[in-house]
Protein backbone atom coordinates (compact mmCIF):
# COMPACT_ATOMS: atom_id res chain seq x y z
CA UNK A 1 0.00 0.00 0.00
CA UNK A 2 2.65 2.04 1.18
CA UNK A 3 4.53 1.62 -2.80
CA UNK A 4 1.30 2.58 -4.47
CA UNK A 5 0.57 5.82 -2.49
CA UNK A 6 4.35 6.75 -3.47
CA UNK A 7 3.98 6.18 -6.61
CA UNK A 8 0.43 8.05 -6.79
CA UNK A 9 2.26 10.89 -4.98
CA UNK A 10 4.77 10.52 -7.58
CA UNK A 11 2.69 10.81 -10.73
CA UNK A 12 1.08 13.89 -8.81
CA UNK A 13 4.14 15.51 -9.05
CA UNK A 14 5.00 14.68 -12.84
CA UNK A 15 1.65 16.13 -13.68
CA UNK A 16 2.08 19.20 -11.58
CA UNK A 17 5.20 19.82 -13.59
CA UNK A 18 4.08 19.25 -17.27
CA UNK A 19 1.25 22.15 -15.67
CA UNK A 20 3.77 23.80 -15.05
CA UNK A 21 5.96 23.73 -18.34
CA UNK A 22 2.34 24.04 -20.55
CA UNK A 23 1.77 27.26 -18.65
CA UNK A 24 4.62 28.41 -18.84
CA UNK A 25 5.11 27.26 -22.60
CA UNK A 26 1.60 29.44 -23.40
CA UNK A 27 3.42 32.35 -21.82
CA UNK A 28 6.00 32.51 -24.14
CA UNK A 29 3.38 31.64 -27.06
CA UNK A 30 1.55 35.16 -25.90
CA UNK A 31 4.33 37.10 -25.00
CA UNK A 32 5.61 36.08 -28.45
CA UNK A 33 2.12 37.16 -30.51
CA UNK A 34 1.89 40.34 -28.41
CA UNK A 35 5.42 41.36 -29.69
CA UNK A 36 5.02 40.12 -33.14
CA UNK A 37 1.98 42.31 -33.58
CA UNK A 38 4.46 45.33 -32.05
CA UNK A 39 6.71 44.84 -35.22
CA UNK A 40 4.02 44.73 -37.36
CA UNK A 41 2.57 47.81 -36.06
CA UNK A 42 6.03 49.59 -35.93
CA UNK A 43 6.63 48.26 -39.49
CA UNK A 44 2.96 49.87 -40.96
CA UNK A 45 3.64 52.75 -39.25
CA UNK A 46 7.26 53.02 -41.44
CA UNK A 47 5.32 52.08 -43.88
CA UNK A 48 2.74 54.95 -44.19
CA UNK A 49 5.85 57.60 -43.36
CA UNK A 50 8.40 56.08 -45.85
CA UNK A 51 6.38 54.59 -48.68
CA UNK A 52 7.71 52.31 -50.64
CA UNK A 53 11.49 52.96 -49.40
CA UNK A 54 10.86 50.14 -47.00
CA UNK A 55 10.52 46.85 -47.42
CA UNK A 56 8.26 45.59 -44.63
CA UNK A 57 8.91 41.90 -44.68
CA UNK A 58 12.84 42.56 -45.10
CA UNK A 59 12.38 44.71 -41.42
CA UNK A 60 10.13 41.66 -39.96
CA UNK A 61 13.10 39.48 -41.24
CA UNK A 62 15.49 41.92 -39.24
CA UNK A 63 13.51 42.24 -35.89
CA UNK A 64 13.98 38.27 -35.72
CA UNK A 65 17.74 38.77 -36.14
CA UNK A 66 18.95 42.20 -35.33
CA UNK A 67 22.93 41.80 -35.98
CA UNK A 68 25.00 40.44 -38.55
CA UNK A 69 27.77 37.68 -38.27
CA UNK A 70 31.14 38.63 -39.94
CA UNK A 71 33.66 35.41 -39.89
CA UNK A 72 36.94 35.93 -38.77
CA UNK A 73 38.90 32.51 -38.80
CA UNK A 74 37.79 29.48 -36.53
CA UNK A 75 36.19 29.98 -33.68
CA UNK A 76 36.03 33.57 -33.78
CA UNK A 77 33.51 35.83 -35.03
CA UNK A 78 32.44 39.67 -35.25
CA UNK A 79 28.95 40.58 -34.31
CA UNK A 80 27.48 43.91 -35.77
CA UNK A 81 24.75 45.31 -34.09
CA UNK A 82 23.06 48.81 -34.70
CA UNK A 83 23.37 51.35 -32.55
CA UNK A 84 19.55 51.96 -31.48
CA UNK A 85 19.42 48.10 -30.58
CA UNK A 86 19.37 48.31 -26.79
CA UNK A 87 20.83 45.68 -24.24
CA UNK A 88 22.93 43.76 -26.79
CA UNK A 89 26.20 42.82 -26.47
CA UNK A 90 28.53 40.33 -26.59
CA UNK A 91 32.11 39.50 -25.87
CA UNK A 92 33.84 43.00 -26.21
CA UNK A 93 33.58 46.01 -28.23
CA UNK A 94 36.03 45.68 -31.27
CA UNK A 95 35.09 48.77 -33.36
CA UNK A 96 32.34 51.70 -33.06
CA UNK A 97 30.89 53.43 -36.42
CA UNK A 98 28.42 56.23 -36.34
CA UNK A 99 25.73 53.62 -36.71
CA UNK A 100 27.48 50.26 -35.67
CA UNK A 101 28.83 48.36 -32.80
CA UNK A 102 31.03 45.93 -33.82
CA UNK A 103 31.95 42.80 -31.33
CA UNK A 104 34.46 40.45 -31.39
CA UNK A 105 33.09 37.03 -29.66
CA UNK A 106 34.96 33.43 -29.94
CA UNK A 107 34.89 30.29 -27.67
CA UNK A 108 36.58 31.90 -24.81
CA UNK A 109 34.65 34.99 -24.41
CA UNK A 110 31.52 33.17 -24.25
CA UNK A 111 32.54 32.52 -20.87
CA UNK A 112 31.98 35.60 -19.80
CA UNK A 113 28.30 35.75 -20.11
CA UNK A 114 24.98 34.81 -21.71
CA UNK A 115 24.93 34.62 -25.57
CA UNK A 116 22.31 34.03 -28.16
CA UNK A 117 22.71 29.77 -29.13
CA UNK A 118 23.11 31.22 -32.74
CA UNK A 119 26.24 32.74 -32.08
CA UNK A 120 27.80 29.69 -30.18
CA UNK A 121 26.69 27.70 -32.97
CA UNK A 122 28.57 30.01 -35.52
CA UNK A 123 31.78 29.68 -33.95
CA UNK A 124 31.16 25.92 -33.08
CA UNK A 125 31.59 26.51 -29.81
CA UNK A 126 31.55 22.89 -27.92
CA UNK A 127 33.07 21.24 -25.16
CA UNK A 128 36.12 18.86 -25.93
CA UNK A 129 36.53 16.32 -22.41
CA UNK A 130 35.89 17.35 -19.44
CA UNK A 131 38.61 17.64 -16.81
CA UNK A 132 39.80 19.32 -13.28
CA UNK A 133 42.90 20.03 -12.12
CA UNK A 134 44.28 19.99 -8.24
CA UNK A 135 47.95 20.54 -7.83
CA UNK A 136 49.53 17.95 -10.17
CA UNK A 137 46.77 15.60 -10.37
CA UNK A 138 44.29 16.14 -13.06
CA UNK A 139 41.07 14.04 -12.94
CA UNK A 140 38.46 13.20 -15.71
CA UNK A 141 35.51 10.44 -16.55
CA UNK A 142 36.79 7.17 -17.07
CA UNK A 143 35.00 7.34 -20.56
CA UNK A 144 36.75 10.91 -21.39
CA UNK A 145 40.56 8.77 -20.73
CA UNK A 146 41.43 8.45 -24.21
CA UNK A 147 40.43 11.55 -25.17
CA UNK A 148 42.35 13.18 -22.52
CA UNK A 149 45.45 11.25 -22.99
CA UNK A 150 45.51 12.01 -26.27
CA UNK A 151 45.38 15.52 -26.12
CA UNK A 152 47.98 15.51 -23.08
CA UNK A 153 50.18 12.83 -22.88
CA UNK A 154 53.11 15.29 -23.93
CA UNK A 155 52.91 16.65 -20.11
CA UNK A 156 52.03 13.67 -18.56
CA UNK A 157 54.35 11.01 -16.02
CA UNK A 158 54.48 7.91 -17.84
CA UNK A 159 53.28 5.18 -15.58
CA UNK A 160 50.96 7.32 -13.33
CA UNK A 161 48.03 7.63 -15.89
CA UNK A 162 45.21 5.69 -14.58
CA UNK A 163 41.38 5.32 -15.25
CA UNK A 164 40.25 8.91 -13.84
CA UNK A 165 43.49 10.63 -12.75
CA UNK A 166 46.73 11.22 -14.18
CA UNK A 167 49.49 13.07 -12.58
CA UNK A 168 51.20 16.21 -14.57
CA UNK A 169 54.88 16.43 -15.32
CA UNK A 170 56.83 19.10 -12.81
CA UNK A 171 56.60 22.70 -14.39
CA UNK A 172 54.04 21.25 -17.38
CA UNK A 173 50.49 22.36 -15.24
CA UNK A 174 50.28 25.52 -17.28
CA UNK A 175 50.88 23.37 -20.77
CA UNK A 176 47.97 21.02 -19.45
CA UNK A 177 45.32 24.46 -18.63
CA UNK A 178 46.66 25.45 -22.38
CA UNK A 179 45.51 22.46 -23.84
CA UNK A 180 42.42 22.49 -21.57
CA UNK A 181 41.25 25.71 -22.45
CA UNK A 182 41.40 24.97 -25.97
CA UNK A 183 39.15 22.40 -25.66
CA UNK A 184 36.43 24.69 -23.94
CA UNK A 185 37.10 22.91 -20.69
CA UNK A 186 37.22 25.27 -17.44
CA UNK A 187 40.19 23.39 -15.15
CA UNK A 188 37.95 23.72 -12.33
CA UNK A 189 34.85 22.56 -11.04
CA UNK A 190 32.07 23.36 -8.82
CA UNK A 191 33.19 22.78 -5.21
CA UNK A 192 30.42 23.96 -2.59
CA UNK A 193 32.21 25.45 0.66
CA UNK A 194 32.00 22.97 3.23
CA UNK A 195 30.14 24.42 6.06
CA UNK A 196 32.51 22.55 8.47
CA UNK A 197 35.08 25.48 6.64
CA UNK A 198 32.86 28.23 7.62
CA UNK A 199 32.37 30.22 10.88
CA UNK A 200 30.50 33.51 11.80
CA UNK A 201 31.47 36.63 10.75
CA UNK A 202 33.00 39.34 12.81
CA UNK A 203 30.59 41.93 12.11
CA UNK A 204 32.06 44.48 11.15
CA UNK A 205 31.66 44.05 7.23
CA UNK A 206 27.79 43.88 5.85
CA UNK A 207 27.94 42.82 2.01
CA UNK A 208 25.66 45.46 0.34
CA UNK A 209 22.78 44.18 -2.07
CA UNK A 210 24.49 44.26 -5.36
CA UNK A 211 27.63 42.24 -3.52
CA UNK A 212 25.74 39.47 -1.96
CA UNK A 213 25.58 37.68 -5.30
CA UNK A 214 29.19 36.88 -5.53
CA UNK A 215 29.20 35.48 -2.31
CA UNK A 216 26.33 32.95 -3.12
CA UNK A 217 28.41 32.06 -5.97
CA UNK A 218 31.66 31.46 -4.07
CA UNK A 219 29.71 29.00 -1.46
CA UNK A 220 28.18 27.34 -4.30
CA UNK A 221 31.00 26.57 -6.95
CA UNK A 222 34.23 28.04 -4.30
CA UNK A 223 35.84 29.54 -7.40
CA UNK A 224 34.82 32.92 -8.65
CA UNK A 225 36.22 35.64 -10.60
CA UNK A 226 34.51 39.04 -9.15
CA UNK A 227 34.78 40.98 -12.40
CA UNK A 228 32.69 44.18 -10.56
CA UNK A 229 33.92 47.76 -11.61
CA UNK A 230 36.13 49.40 -9.90
CA UNK A 231 34.65 51.06 -6.43
CA UNK A 232 31.96 48.31 -6.14
CA UNK A 233 33.99 46.44 -2.98
CA UNK A 234 35.36 43.94 -4.60
CA UNK A 235 37.88 44.07 -1.73
CA UNK A 236 35.33 44.01 0.77
CA UNK A 237 33.66 41.12 -1.05
CA UNK A 238 37.28 39.06 -0.26
CA UNK A 239 37.95 40.27 3.07
CA UNK A 240 34.29 39.25 4.24
CA UNK A 241 35.04 35.62 2.66
CA UNK A 242 38.33 36.06 4.66
CA UNK A 243 36.26 36.71 7.49
CA UNK A 244 33.90 33.89 7.21
CA UNK A 245 36.25 31.10 5.80
CA UNK A 246 38.05 29.34 8.68
CA UNK A 247 42.20 28.23 8.07
CA UNK A 248 44.98 30.19 6.40
CA UNK A 249 44.64 33.27 3.91
CA UNK A 250 47.24 33.89 0.34
CA UNK A 251 46.37 37.00 -1.18
CA UNK A 252 48.42 37.72 -4.38
CA UNK A 253 48.67 41.80 -5.63
CA UNK A 254 50.57 43.30 -8.63
CA UNK A 255 52.25 46.44 -6.97
CA UNK A 256 53.74 47.24 -3.12
CA UNK A 257 51.48 50.44 -3.17
CA UNK A 258 48.53 47.57 -3.41
CA UNK A 259 50.38 45.51 -0.51
CA UNK A 260 50.40 48.63 1.15
CA UNK A 261 47.16 49.12 0.91
CA UNK A 262 45.81 45.86 1.37
CA UNK A 263 47.39 45.67 4.76
CA UNK A 264 45.93 49.00 5.85
CA UNK A 265 42.27 47.22 4.65
CA UNK A 266 42.48 44.46 6.67
CA UNK A 267 43.93 46.19 9.79
CA UNK A 268 40.56 48.66 9.71
CA UNK A 269 38.21 46.27 8.52
CA UNK A 270 39.00 42.72 9.76
CA UNK A 271 41.79 42.88 12.32
CA UNK A 272 41.07 39.79 14.18
CA UNK A 273 42.09 37.94 11.14
CA UNK A 274 45.55 39.49 10.78
CA UNK A 275 47.75 36.37 11.86
CA UNK A 276 45.79 34.47 9.09
CA UNK A 277 46.15 36.35 5.98
CA UNK A 278 49.59 36.05 4.09
CA UNK A 279 49.99 39.03 1.28
CA UNK A 280 52.37 38.50 -1.58
CA UNK A 281 52.90 40.45 -4.53
CA UNK A 282 53.12 38.17 -7.61
CA UNK A 283 56.65 38.02 -8.57
CA UNK A 284 57.25 37.40 -4.42
CA UNK A 285 59.90 34.32 -4.04
CA UNK A 286 57.89 30.68 -4.65
CA UNK A 287 59.38 29.46 -1.23
CA UNK A 288 57.29 31.80 0.85
CA UNK A 289 54.11 29.95 -0.19
CA UNK A 290 54.85 27.04 -2.10
CA UNK A 291 54.77 24.50 1.13
CA UNK A 292 51.93 25.87 2.58
CA UNK A 293 47.95 24.75 2.69
CA UNK A 294 45.78 27.66 2.49
CA UNK A 295 42.06 27.41 2.76
CA UNK A 296 41.48 30.80 0.19
CA UNK A 297 43.43 32.26 -2.13
CA UNK A 298 42.56 35.61 -3.53
CA UNK A 299 44.46 37.38 -7.38
CA UNK A 300 43.78 40.87 -7.11
CA UNK A 301 44.13 42.18 -10.16
CA UNK A 302 43.71 38.51 -11.78
CA UNK A 303 44.45 39.67 -15.05
CA UNK A 304 47.98 39.68 -14.67
CA UNK A 305 47.73 36.14 -13.62
CA UNK A 306 48.08 34.58 -17.04
CA UNK A 307 51.51 36.24 -17.93
CA UNK A 308 54.26 33.54 -18.07
CA UNK A 309 56.06 34.31 -14.60
CA UNK A 310 53.12 34.62 -12.77
CA UNK A 311 50.53 31.39 -13.80
CA UNK A 312 52.79 28.99 -11.80
CA UNK A 313 50.61 31.07 -8.87
CA UNK A 314 47.69 29.43 -9.81
CA UNK A 315 48.75 25.82 -9.08
CA UNK A 316 49.32 26.37 -5.38
CA UNK A 317 47.74 24.30 -2.38
CA UNK A 318 44.28 26.37 -1.79
CA UNK A 319 40.94 24.82 -1.05
CA UNK A 320 39.33 27.45 -2.37
CA UNK A 321 39.98 30.72 -4.64
CA UNK A 322 38.62 34.19 -6.01
CA UNK A 323 40.06 36.24 -8.39
CA UNK A 324 39.41 40.15 -8.43
CA UNK A 325 39.32 42.36 -11.67
CA UNK A 326 37.58 45.60 -12.99
CA UNK A 327 39.16 44.69 -16.31
CA UNK A 328 39.48 41.23 -17.42
CA UNK A 329 41.42 41.77 -20.34
CA UNK A 330 44.71 40.91 -21.83
CA UNK A 331 46.05 41.73 -25.19
CA UNK A 332 48.25 38.81 -25.78
CA UNK A 333 45.37 36.10 -26.85
CA UNK A 334 45.24 34.64 -23.11
CA UNK A 335 42.47 36.42 -21.70
CA UNK A 336 40.89 33.52 -21.58
CA UNK A 337 43.11 31.95 -18.97
CA UNK A 338 41.86 34.86 -16.78
CA UNK A 339 38.68 32.58 -16.36
CA UNK A 340 40.31 29.55 -16.34
CA UNK A 341 42.45 30.48 -13.46
CA UNK A 342 40.21 32.12 -11.00
CA UNK A 343 36.78 30.79 -10.88
CA UNK A 344 32.85 31.29 -12.41
CA UNK A 345 32.66 34.88 -13.60
CA UNK A 346 30.25 37.40 -11.86
CA UNK A 347 30.27 41.29 -12.23
CA UNK A 348 30.73 41.63 -15.90
CA UNK A 349 27.84 43.75 -16.29
CA UNK A 350 28.39 47.08 -15.73
CA UNK A 351 25.80 48.61 -16.65
CA UNK A 352 23.54 46.54 -14.47
CA UNK A 353 25.41 47.56 -11.15
CA UNK A 354 25.05 51.09 -12.24
CA UNK A 355 21.33 51.03 -12.72
CA UNK A 356 21.21 48.83 -9.21
CA UNK A 357 23.21 51.10 -6.73
CA UNK A 358 22.03 54.29 -8.78
CA UNK A 359 25.07 55.24 -9.84
CA UNK A 360 25.76 57.60 -12.85
CA UNK A 361 28.89 57.23 -15.29
CA UNK A 362 31.25 60.14 -15.21
CA UNK A 363 31.82 61.80 -18.83
CA UNK A 364 34.65 60.44 -20.73
CA UNK A 365 35.94 63.34 -23.13
CA UNK A 366 38.76 62.83 -25.65
CA UNK A 367 40.83 65.52 -27.10
CA UNK A 368 42.14 64.80 -30.38
CA UNK A 369 45.58 67.01 -31.27
CA UNK A 370 47.67 66.79 -34.11
CA UNK A 371 50.90 65.23 -32.72
CA UNK A 372 53.95 65.69 -30.90
CA UNK A 373 54.70 66.52 -27.06
CA UNK A 374 54.74 69.97 -26.94
CA UNK A 375 50.67 69.78 -28.39
CA UNK A 376 50.05 67.58 -25.28
CA UNK A 377 51.29 69.78 -22.72
CA UNK A 378 48.87 72.96 -24.14
CA UNK A 379 46.18 71.20 -23.96
CA UNK A 380 46.84 69.44 -20.73
CA UNK A 381 47.35 73.01 -19.32
CA UNK A 382 43.90 73.85 -20.65
CA UNK A 383 42.57 71.45 -18.97
CA UNK A 384 44.54 71.37 -15.15
CA UNK A 385 42.68 73.01 -12.88
CA UNK A 386 45.68 72.93 -9.63
CA UNK A 387 42.41 73.15 -7.34
CA UNK A 388 40.81 69.68 -8.71
CA UNK A 389 41.82 66.65 -6.74
CA UNK A 390 43.57 65.15 -9.78
CA UNK A 391 45.46 62.04 -11.55
CA UNK A 392 47.94 62.56 -14.37
CA UNK A 393 48.54 59.26 -16.32
CA UNK A 394 52.08 59.25 -18.69
CA UNK A 395 53.53 56.01 -19.14
CA UNK A 396 56.41 57.49 -20.30
CA UNK A 397 58.87 58.57 -17.61
CA UNK A 398 61.26 61.28 -19.79
CA UNK A 399 57.32 62.48 -20.24
CA UNK A 400 56.09 62.82 -16.98
CA UNK A 401 58.79 64.03 -15.06
CA UNK A 402 59.09 66.86 -17.53
CA UNK A 403 55.40 67.09 -16.71
CA UNK A 404 56.06 67.19 -13.06
CA UNK A 405 58.57 69.99 -13.43
CA UNK A 406 56.53 71.74 -16.06
CA UNK A 407 53.32 72.04 -13.74
CA UNK A 408 55.24 72.33 -10.24
CA UNK A 409 53.57 68.49 -9.35
CA UNK A 410 55.17 65.29 -7.80
CA UNK A 411 55.76 62.52 -10.67
CA UNK A 412 55.15 58.93 -9.27
CA UNK A 413 56.98 56.20 -10.90
CA UNK A 414 58.36 52.96 -10.19
CA UNK A 415 61.71 54.49 -8.45
CA UNK A 416 59.19 56.38 -5.87
CA UNK A 417 59.06 55.43 -2.40
CA UNK A 418 55.86 55.85 -0.08
CA UNK A 419 53.67 56.48 -2.90
CA UNK A 420 50.34 56.66 -0.93
CA UNK A 421 51.52 59.34 1.42
CA UNK A 422 52.62 61.48 -1.90
CA UNK A 423 49.39 61.25 -3.71
CA UNK A 424 47.79 61.80 -0.12
CA UNK A 425 49.86 65.30 0.54
CA UNK A 426 49.10 66.70 -2.80
CA UNK A 427 45.92 68.22 -4.64
CA UNK A 428 47.54 67.11 -8.63
CA UNK A 429 50.09 64.04 -8.98
CA UNK A 430 51.23 62.73 -12.06
CA UNK A 431 51.49 58.62 -12.17
CA UNK A 432 53.26 56.53 -14.49
CA UNK A 433 51.16 53.44 -15.07
CA UNK A 434 52.12 52.04 -10.99
CA UNK A 435 48.99 54.09 -10.29
CA UNK A 436 46.61 52.12 -12.59
CA UNK A 437 45.71 49.65 -10.15
CA UNK A 438 44.15 49.64 -6.89
CA UNK A 439 45.13 53.58 -5.29
CA UNK A 440 41.33 55.06 -4.11
CA UNK A 441 41.73 58.62 -4.02
CA UNK A 442 37.78 59.35 -2.05
CA UNK A 443 37.89 62.93 -3.43
CA UNK A 444 39.54 62.59 -6.95
CA UNK A 445 37.36 64.98 -9.18
CA UNK A 446 39.49 64.62 -12.33
CA UNK A 447 41.97 62.19 -14.18
CA UNK A 448 43.93 63.69 -16.98
CA UNK A 449 45.94 61.29 -19.31
CA UNK A 450 48.19 62.57 -21.40
CA UNK A 451 50.54 59.42 -22.30
CA UNK A 452 49.40 55.39 -21.98
CA UNK A 453 50.03 51.87 -23.23
CA UNK A 454 48.96 51.37 -26.69
CA UNK A 455 45.71 50.19 -27.25
CA UNK A 456 45.15 48.43 -23.84
CA UNK A 457 41.63 47.70 -22.90
CA UNK A 458 42.34 46.63 -19.62
CA UNK A 459 45.01 50.06 -18.65
CA UNK A 460 41.65 52.10 -19.65
CA UNK A 461 39.46 50.47 -17.77
CA UNK A 462 41.54 50.35 -14.88
CA UNK A 463 42.45 54.06 -15.08
CA UNK A 464 39.24 55.29 -15.35
CA UNK A 465 37.68 53.02 -12.21
CA UNK A 466 40.13 55.56 -10.19
CA UNK A 467 37.32 57.62 -10.50
CA UNK A 468 35.12 55.21 -9.85
CA UNK A 469 36.45 54.56 -6.71
CA UNK A 470 35.78 58.21 -5.62
CA UNK A 471 32.45 60.25 -4.48
CA UNK A 472 33.76 63.66 -6.21
CA UNK A 473 34.30 62.27 -9.44
CA UNK A 474 33.79 64.71 -11.98
CA UNK A 475 35.21 63.84 -15.50
CA UNK A 476 37.74 61.94 -17.46
CA UNK A 477 39.93 63.63 -19.91
CA UNK A 478 42.11 61.52 -22.27
CA UNK A 479 44.65 63.59 -24.81
CA UNK A 480 45.37 61.44 -28.00
CA UNK A 481 46.94 62.37 -31.29
CA UNK A 482 45.38 62.02 -34.60
CA UNK A 483 47.43 58.79 -34.90
CA UNK A 484 46.82 57.82 -31.42
CA UNK A 485 43.17 57.83 -32.03
CA UNK A 486 43.51 55.91 -35.44
CA UNK A 487 45.94 53.18 -34.18
CA UNK A 488 44.92 52.74 -30.51
CA UNK A 489 41.26 53.38 -30.16
CA UNK A 490 39.82 50.42 -29.09
CA UNK A 491 41.16 51.72 -25.67
CA UNK A 492 38.13 54.01 -25.81
CA UNK A 493 35.72 51.65 -26.88
CA UNK A 494 36.44 49.49 -24.25
CA UNK A 495 34.70 52.18 -22.19
CA UNK A 496 31.49 52.62 -24.60
CA UNK A 497 31.35 48.84 -24.49
CA UNK A 498 30.94 49.56 -20.26
CA UNK A 499 28.11 52.10 -20.59
CA UNK A 500 30.22 55.48 -20.56
CA UNK A 501 29.66 58.27 -23.01
CA UNK A 502 32.55 59.12 -24.91
CA UNK A 503 32.89 62.79 -26.44
CA UNK A 504 35.16 63.54 -28.85
CA UNK A 505 37.15 66.78 -29.59
CA UNK A 506 38.94 67.50 -32.47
Amino acid sequence: MDNVNARLRELDEIERTVADARNKLEKIERERKVEEKQQRQVVSALDVKIGDKIDSDALLKFFKKPYVIIPQGRHKILVAVPKFIKNFAVGWLWKETESYYIYSFDQYSAWLGDAPAELLSEIDFKHGFNATVEGNVISYERDQRAEVVKALRPYLSEGKIGDTQATIKKGCEFDVIVEMVKSGCLPFKAQPVDKADLREPSGKIVLKPHQLPAKAEFLRTGAIGAFHPTGAGKSFITMHLFDIVKGRKALFVPTITLKEQWHEYISQNIPERRHEIDIFTYSSNRRLWEDTQYALTAFDECQYLPADTFSRLAFLKTKYRIGLSASPHREDGRESYVIALTGFPIGLNWQEYMKETGRSYHPIHVHVVRSGKEAKLRKLRELLNPKKRTMIFCDSIDLGKEIGRTFDVPYIHGETSDRLTVIKENNVVAMSRVGDVGVSVKDLEQIIEVDFLYGSRQQQLQRTGRLMHSEEAERHDIIMTEQEIRDYGKRIWALQEKGFTIKIHE
